[in-house]
């Protein structure tokens, strides 16, 4: 049987089904998982595991919560610069070592410094590569209005989505005519979802074979999958529109 050759848009959409069914299938992995460390049995063979964990959290708790939050709200700064540190340790941490309240409000700054000094970057430096990529096509260009003040619900989304570059994303709206106001609400509504499932994420992390840990985490895969398969709806859309250019 002959095969068709897949264009790199095609290949490109083909890989985004399939990363949003694998997230599908590693959620519904999880439920399972869930429901077996719910059984007495299950529970009690990880008593020592889990009283490990406890004293790992009263360890953490005797050191000092004000270098703690400098560092983290640094560390947020950095990795506008420094993409390769993870955010979600980030939200972790914060977790570990504040009160549930304290870290939520803790990491919710820490993503606004990081959004803004990017943005702030595009500002001074220019829109970066996702401008010239999307001024290939009109289309998009006009979709995103990159040339005003940029497409805020798109913000939004991007934001939703774990799978957007934050720094990317974050210049190119720097390159628009958006104002900083602006561009935090939009950024912050559409992560705001994701900061309180990893909130609860880090607030459980000291009893990681629990339900309160692992629920998040299965929302967490389901919202991940279903923004990749809005995501790839789009890009459809896109080519469609591309081919009446």
């Amino acid at each position: 049987m002959k095969s068709v050759k897949l264009t790199k848009e095609q290949r490109r959409r083909r890989n985004l089904r399939r990363s949003a069914y694998g997230c599908f299938i590693g959620a519904a992995v999880l439920i399972v998982i869930t429901f077996g460390l719910t059984i007495p049995q299950v529970q009690k063979s990880l008593a020592d595991i889990n009283a490990w964990f406890v004293s790992l959290e009263l360890f953490i708790a005797r050191y000092e919560s004000y270098p703690a939050f400098f560092l983290l709200i640094f560390l947020f700064a950095l990795k506008s610069f420094v993409p390769l540190i993870p955010q979600s340790v980030l939200f972790i941490a914060s977790g570990m070592v504040f009160s549930e309240v304290t870290a939520f409000f803790i990491n919710a700054l820490g993503v606004a410094v990081l959004y803004s000094l990017k943005f702030l970057w595009g500002k001074k430096k220019g829109g970066g590569g996702v401008h010239k990529l999307a001024n290939r096509s009109q289309a998009v260009y006009r979709f995103m209005d990159f040339g005003g003040k940029g497409n805020r619900w798109m913000l939004a989304l991007m934001r939703f989505v774990p799978f957007f570059p934050t720094n990317t994303v974050s210049r190119a709206y720097g390159g628009t005519e958006m104002k900083l106001d602006s561009y935090l609400a939009f950024s912050m509504l559409g992560f705001l979802p994701r900061l309180v499932l990893w909130s609860f994420i880090s607030f459980s992390i000291f009893d990681p074979f629990s339900v309160e840990f692992m629920t998040p985490i299965i929302i967490l895969l389901i919202i991940s999958g279903i923004s990749l398969l809005l995501v790839n709806v789009l890009l459809e859309r896109k080519d469609a529109s591309n081919e009446k250019e």
